[in-house]
């Protein structure tokens, strides 16, 4: 008879537990919900702050939140008026992310990018973290390109046929960056680049 009871004081936490989470499904979330597209990205949810970085998934290397770091909360100045302060709003704001201020980064030699071609390289972003870029040299000068695609954050590749996401098959302008095939939905991202002395830098 007890092992009966125990049996259905269990299966009822389980069917409350259930119940919780289809009704409040936010108090289930662990991570922001939107989506982490590029190496070192941030945002802010419930109070921490949560950065983008690789990991691995089912054998894949996938961009992913990390676990999140809690964001200090500032308490009010003792000598702050004594004036009573307006309603909150009803609209909850977030804590605005810490600013890392973009840097210039030396990416390669002006001579490993001839007239009309596009190559790869691999630098530290403003985060540390190994991001690839591409850098084009077109009649316009040169463009430089994020190669994270822009579906779910695998590596392009540049192949034959253009700049190929391994992953999914989605397909970008060499030149550019711009789609040329789905899944993706949108082009690569552009980075800005500069040449100076016979190097190529990118701010990022």
């Amino acid at each position: 008879m007890k092992v009966n009871a125990i049996s259905r004081r269990i299966l009822g936490f389980g069917f409350i537990s259930a119940l919780v989470t289809i009704a409040f499904p936010a108090l289930a979330a662990t991570t922001p919900p939107i989506k982490c597209r590029v190496l070192g990205q941030t945002t802010t949810y419930k109070g921490k702050l949560y950065t983008c970085i690789k990991a691995k998934s089912k054998g894949k290397t996938v961009l992913a939140w990390d676990s999140g770091k809690a964001i200090p909360v500032t308490k009010p100045s003792p000598s702050a008026s004594t004036t009573a302060s307006p309603a909150p709003s009803a609209t909850p704001t977030q804590s605005a992310a810490p600013v890392v201020n973009k840097i210039d980064i030396p990416i390669a030699k002006s001579s490993e990018v001839s007239a009309n071609s596009t190559k790869s390289f691999t630098a530290k972003n403003r985060y540390g973290y190994s991001t690839a870029y591409f850098i084009a040299r077109g009649s316009d000068g040169l463009i430089g390109m994020n190669a994270t695609c822009t579906h779910n954050g695998c590596t392009v590749k540049q192949e034959s046929e253009g700049l190929l996401c391994p992953c999914h098959g989605a397909l970008f302008d060499p030149k550019n960056g711009s789609l040329l095939r789905g899944p993706a939905s949108y082009p690569l991202e552009r980075v800005p680049v500069r040449e100076s002395d016979g190097t190529i830098y990118i701010t990022d």
